[in-house]
């Protein structure tokens, strides 16, 4: 074992399962790949809406660097807006910083980041991390899906469900990863302590970061589907 994985268990010992989504569940790079043709292929059709590409990249830049954006003085012009959802604000913040309307940022990236990709994300699912799922679903463990994304037509797509679903735009949840929120409120709501808690992700700075907070066990998945097949037949 080393710092990617921390179990004090064997896998079938947790009581529940908590997985992250994207880049967990699918292969983050060979999404990506598809998306970038679609996108590059649609703008070189539609050319005068180029700047939504900009809007995209932003919006990603953004939600990845939330919480220090959080802590700009509210002196700043591009200070995120308190009294928002977490949705609205980033929304809204992004529409200050490219000089457009909230209602163009959501628009584009529920189109680019939210519709578009559910087929690419079933055509890069990994389909073995899916079947040990459905398994131990199967086997009375609870599987439960923590994102900073909405979840529910991405998990559809993929034809996974779940015992629980929490994505940091839910108005309980209101936090992006590392902020442990989250995980607090999978333990309270389903009666669980931390140490019968496994994180499975793909990041160290977020998945991970966020379990060590609350106090869980946790899996970092490589990146790779050979190296993710090793690191399965280690931990079942």
């Amino acid at each position: 074992m080393n710092d990617t994985t921390v179990m004090n268990r064997k896998l079938n010992e947790y009581k529940a399962l908590v997985f992250d989504l994207d880049g967990t569940l699918y292969y983050q790079r060979q999404l990506r790949l598809k998306m970038a043709w679609m996108l590059g292929s649609y703008y070189l059709c539609h050319f005068w809406r180029i700047k939504e590409l900009f809007v995209i990249k932003r919006f990603r830049e953004i939600r990845e660097h939330w919480d220090e954006l959080s802590e700009i003085s509210d002196n700043s012009a591009h200070a995120p807006d308190e009294g928002k959802s977490l949705e609205e604000a980033q929304y809204a913040y992004v529409a200050k910083v490219m000089n457009c309307t909230p209602e163009m940022v959501r628009s584009t990236v529920e189109t680019w980041m939210y519709e578009k990709p559910l087929k690419a994300v079933y055509d890069t699912r990994d389909e073995e991390l899916l079947e040990i799922i459905r398994a131990k679903r199967a086997a009375g463990q609870k599987i439960i899906i923590w994102s900073d994304y909405p979840i529910e037509d991405k998990l559809r797509s993929l034809g996974i469900e779940a015992d629980g679903m929490y994505a940091a735009t839910d108005k309980r949840v209101g936090a992006l990863k590392p902020d442990p929120r989250g995980l607090e409120l999978i333990m309270e709501d389903y009666g669980l302590r931390p140490d019968e808690i496994l994180v499975i992700g793909d990041r160290m700075e977020k998945d991970a970061e966020a379990a060590k907070r609350a106090g869980c066990d946790r899996v970092v998945l490589p990146k790779d589907k050979r190296n993710r097949e090793k690191l399965y037949k280690s931990i079942l």
